[in-house]
């Protein structure tokens, strides 16, 4: 598609569907990985505490919290994309141009304000769903379990609005970590009234490998970033820096893995199921750093992100 049909789509008279389909692209609820720690949430309780009253409802309820939390965060980092033209120069220009369909307010599916509308919706929602969980439960789950949801929906939503912790050097990464750490943590440490080894460790990793795929994103799009102030590793530091930190981190997952496998109640065997997003992220390393060739880089990021999911659902539903 050219930039031209693209600003001729924009001003397109707006209709229903038109709003109701950018709506749902603006909310990347769509983007079914960002399920993945509830998901796990949910397995790695045991089947006693799956049993107990109350829990399948605020499970439930803790789904729908995070489908908010994640509405709220893409649709508020859209928004200010939109706004400071990053999203503009990332999509539309030079050798990193992509098609503007996924992004609604550039191709004036969504104006500004119904974008402003729907985040406060959004979380709502949050706010709504996660206090529903927590009361069908009684209130009895532990301290950790308020604080860790609460404080994912507020530092979800910082990510690129408020204290916009996507521009400053690495804080991104932190907070991509952080946050889906807490999107699994949260709903588990309330059903389960407590922590286990496993589970922030499988929390922990999968916050990694997300920030494995959005260092190459950041990567491709440092140039549009620059141009906002926005200022990710890869926009502010030399290639050595970022290309090694994606090392670190290639090296930090493989070292959760094994301490998945040798030390909390999965299988040794884990390892080995595990194999298939081990072996993509390397390929990703050889894509990224060494042949530059990032969105190829970005796309086998999801996919050992996937990979990764399937390798643990395989020992999780076996053993526990």
């Amino acid at each position: 598609m050219s930039v031209l049909s693209d600003q001729h789509e924009a001003v397109r008279p707006q209709t229903t569907g038109d709003l109701l389909r950018g709506l749902f692209r603006l909310s990347k609820i769509f983007v079914y990985p960002h399920y993945y720690g509830w998901a796990m949430a949910w397995l790695l309780l045991t089947p006693q505490i799956r049993e107990r009253p109350g829990t399948t409802a605020a499970m439930l309820l803790f789904l729908i919290g995070s489908m908010g939390i994640v509405t709220c965060t893409c649709a508020a980092d859209d928004l200010v994309g939109f706004r400071n033209g990053s999203d503009a120069q990332n999509y539309t220009s030079g050798e990193t141009r992509r098609s503007i369909r996924g992004k609604p307010l550039l191709s004036g599916a969504v104006t500004e304000r119904q974008a402003v509308a729907f985040v406060a919706s959004a979380a709502a929602v949050a706010v709504l769903a996660g206090t529903g969980a927590f009361w069908v439960l009684d209130w009895q789950a532990p301290l950790w379990s308020y604080l860790l949801y609460g404080g994912g929906l507020l530092a979800s939503v910082q990510y690129s609005a408020g204290l916009r912790f996507s521009y400053y050097p690495g804080g991104g990464e932190t907070l991509l970590c952080l946050g889906t750490t807490a999107g699994l943590l949260a709903p588990y440490t309330a059903a389960h009234r407590g922590w286990s080894t496993e589970a922030v460790l499988v929390a922990l990793l999968l916050g990694l490998w997300l920030v494995m795929v959005s260092s190459y994103s950041n990567v491709n799009d440092a140039a549009g970033d620059r141009t906002v102030g926005r200022r990710t590793l890869a926009a502010t530091t030399p290639p050595a820096v970022y290309k090694s930190a994606m090392a670190v981190f290639f090296l930090l997952s493989t070292g959760i893995v094994c301490a998945l496998a040798l030390g909390t109640r999965l299988p040794w065997w884990t390892a080995l199921t595990m194999l298939p997003a081990i072996a993509l992220h390397l390929a990703q390393l050889r894509e990224g750093p060494l042949r530059e060739q990032w969105l190829k880089a970005r796309k086998l990021g999801l996919l050992a992100y996937d990979a990764g999911f399937l390798g643990l659902l395989i020992p999780v539903l076996t053993v526990l």
